[in-house]
């Protein structure tokens, strides 16, 4: 074993360390330790304050976790644009306009019951039964004397005209005509509230042509049907508008062979165009249409 021996000057270090602790026993020293335990008493009231805090919010959080996830449940299962629906005896209707914002409307029920008994009547109906039952506001519609129209020989096609009913859409036709400043994109918007709200369906004879209020409030129906609310909006927009028919074949329209689909074509007089309502991703498909065409009066 080897014996260790303290250098002269690792004594002399610790022999002033140790006077030097000694010196500080004193006042200085206790101050010096009060103070830090002032701030440590200080720091552990932040941390217990931060802990408050932060208790807090995870709460918070978890709140707002559980409503977005409330929210995120209502979403999945809530009715959005375009929909259609009774409420306090308003028919309402609700549709993404061209700007995509959510447009809405509302129809009392009287009107559509109305409505609803008329349409009936008129298919149901002859003409000499509608006159011998006293019904003459709904037979005078059909002002040829018949249900049919004559296009080219083929006498058997229904005529959509009698059905034309513009007055129940003045709202709608003014809100259109006044929101957009060209005649282009008032068609346009006129199309795109009948395409949402009103899907092509292929349907009997029997239980069409309707008039445009049941259309528009049961949400579809076949061609003369989308034709026919088209017309009555178009026509309700402005009088001076050439609004018609047109009786074509849907498979050749630039030379038909038979007669089966009804357009709406319509000129403003510095706008025409077609308006195919049984399309919802083009407006007007067509260059021109050889076919039959009925004004709207």
């Amino acid at each position: 074993m080897k014996k260790f021996i303290m250098p002269a000057v690792t004594i002399l270090t610790i022999l002033f360390l140790s006077v030097l602790i000694i010196s500080c026993t004193g006042p200085e020293l206790q101050t010096q330790i009060s103070s830090l335990q002032t701030q440590l008493d200080s720091a552990n009231s932040q941390v217990t304050s931060l802990q408050i805090q932060l208790a807090s919010a995870q709460t918070q959080l978890a709140s707002a976790n559980s409503q977005v996830s409330s929210l995120q449940n209502q979403l999945s299962s809530a009715i959005t644009p375009p929909y259609i629906a009774m409420k306090n005896r308003q028919a309402q209707w609700f549709f993404y306009n061209l700007d995509n914002q959510i447009d809405g409307y509302s129809l009392d029920a009287d009107t559509l019951e109305a409505n609803v008994v008329a349409g009936t009547l008129m298919r149901k109906l002859s003409i000499p039964e509608m006159n011998q039952l006293g019904l003459t506001s709904l037979s005078q519609r059909f002002t040829n004397g018949s249900k049919y129209i004559n296009l080219g020989g083929q006498s058997n096609r229904l005529d959509c005209e009698p059905y034309v009913e513009p007055d129940n859409f003045k709202t709608i036709a003014d809100d259109f005509y006044s929101s957009y400043p060209d005649d282009a994109s008032r068609i346009k918007e006129v199309w795109n509230m009948v395409t949402q709200l009103c899907p092509y369906t292929n349907e009997t004879t029997a239980s069409t042509p309707r008039l445009p209020v049941e259309t528009l409030l049961f949400g579809g129906g076949d061609c003369k049907d989308l034709a026919i609310l088209t017309a009555s909006i178009l026509r309700e927009m402005s009088s001076s508008w050439k609004v018609e028919f047109v009786y074509m074949d849907a498979d050749n329209p630039t030379s038909y062979k038979t007669i089966n689909h009804v357009s709406v074509f319509v000129d403003t007089g510095t706008y025409k165009t077609f308006v195919e309502s049984t399309e919802k991703e083009i407006m007007n498909p067509y260059q021109s249409v050889k076919g039959f065409y009925e004004n709207v009066p």
